[in-house]
């Protein structure tokens, strides 16, 4: 797809999104504004009940219309200032005229010892224009922009074949990892490269530990981490399993260059008619001066995991 389609779908799906979010947030916070001021209503009705002039049949009270009018005209006035979704508009059957009539009115009913009033209280239209706002084009364009600023990541020099059909999954070659045999080998007509025990779990571990950690930081200045020495460990207590050995476990820590040398040695065997794959299994070695430079990183940078088979694990 070309890449400016893609940023223009890219920016408008952002939008939408944003947009979305933004106008859900509205109704809801529209939702609790509607109850906090129908409360407050109720509240100052009842408050206010024994100085208004309601009928009351308890003691044959009639209604004075016209107060009760003027009483529920100042409170909208109040409710008004204070940017209220809600306004009263009837009390006890005493409508107020000067509201327009609404579908969207809820009544609640007030009880007291000497009687029941019934409060009509009509919500107010939402404005469609609260619910859009410039924070969404602004945050999409952004994203958008720094996308376009970014450049596409590299592509890795080798690419899986689209289908996953068994005939093309049985001609995908992979680095296979044999601890049946203590054995490197990469597709199944390569030849298979025998190693000590410590190059090999040191190997096995080291592409297990790089395929499940992201972006792992492995240097000579510093200890192996801990958690590449437990798989290994893993990895030498199997062969122990498959009777390959009954020595003593190795200190997988030490003599780092050494293990690495072995293993680059058997990965140049097992890749020699097939060099231009052997980078993405190979531990990356030092370029120019001091080998053992801080920049020097020997973790494995496999982005193709499914490329990597091991047998007897």
């Amino acid at each position: 797809m070309n890449r400016k389609l893609s940023l223009s779908l890219l920016f408008l799906a952002l939008w939408l999104l944003f947009q979305t979010a933004f106008t859900l947030g509205q109704l809801y916070q529209n939702k609790l504004n509607n109850e906090r001021f129908i409360a407050s209503i109720e509240t100052r009705v009842a408050l206010d009940l024994s100085r208004l002039k309601l009928a009351n049949e308890k003691f044959r009270t009639a209604a004075d219309p016209d107060s009760i009018e003027q009483y529920m005209a100042q409170m909208n006035e109040n409710l008004a200032r204070l940017n209220s979704s809600a306004l009263i508009v009837s009390l006890q059957n005493i409508d107020l005229a000067t509201l327009e009539p609404s579908n969207n009115v809820q009544k609640r009913v007030l009880k007291s010892p000497e009687q029941s009033v019934e409060i009509a209280i009509q919500l107010l239209p939402i404005n469609w224009r609260d619910g859009l706002t410039l924070i969404a084009p602004l945050f999409a364009l952004m994203i958008a922009g720094w996308r376009y600023l970014t450049p596409p990541a590299k592509r890795s020099r080798y690419r899986l074949p689209q289908s996953t059909s068994p005939e093309l999954e049985a001609e995908i070659q992979k680095l296979i990892i044999n601890l049946k045999d203590k054995s490197i080998q990469f597709g199944s007509d390569g030849p298979a490269i025998l190693l000590p025990n410590k190059p090999f779990c040191f190997y096995a571990a080291l592409v297990d530990y790089c395929i499940q950690t992201d972006a792992p930081n492995l240097k000579h200045n510093i200890d192996v981490p801990n958690e590449l020495i437990l798989i290994a460990n893993k990895y030498f207590y199997r062969l122990i399993e498959l009777g390959h050995t009954k020595r003593k476990r190795p200190d997988f820590g030490a003599n780092l260059d050494k293990t690495l040398s072995e293993i680059r040695s058997a990965l140049d065997e097992a890749f020699k008619h097939n060099s231009d794959m052997k980078d993405l299994f190979y531990p990356p070695k030092a370029q120019g001066e001091g080998s053992r430079s801080k920049m020097h990183n020997y973790a494995i940078t496999n982005d193709h995991p499914e490329l990597v088979e091991f047998i007897g694990k």
